[in-house]
């Protein structure tokens, strides 16, 4: 089974995924990715810790195959 590794990037801050996690297939990591993404996204954004969010995934040690980008834009709009 392959192991896929979700590296996190809030702005400029990197974490990463030294431990990874097994999944059947690319799909069941990218829902994985998709769902750790917007978590993230929504407590930092909350926070006002990070106007962006990027999970990488990749595959073992290899590069990164997949990217989730969530980014915040927030436009006050005068009346």
């Amino acid at each position: 089974m392959p192991r896929f590794h979700f590296d996190i990037h809030e702005d400029s801050r990197l974490i990463t995924d030294e431990d990874g996690q097994n999944f059947a297939d690319m799909e069941g990591a990218r829902k994985e990715a998709m769902l750790t993404g917007a978590s993230i996204a929504r407590e930092a954004f909350v926070a006002g810790s990070a106007g962006h969010v990027v999970v990488d995934v990749r595959e073992d040690e290899h590069a990164p195959c997949l990217r989730i980008s969530i980014r915040l834009e927030v436009e006050k709009i005068s009346g």
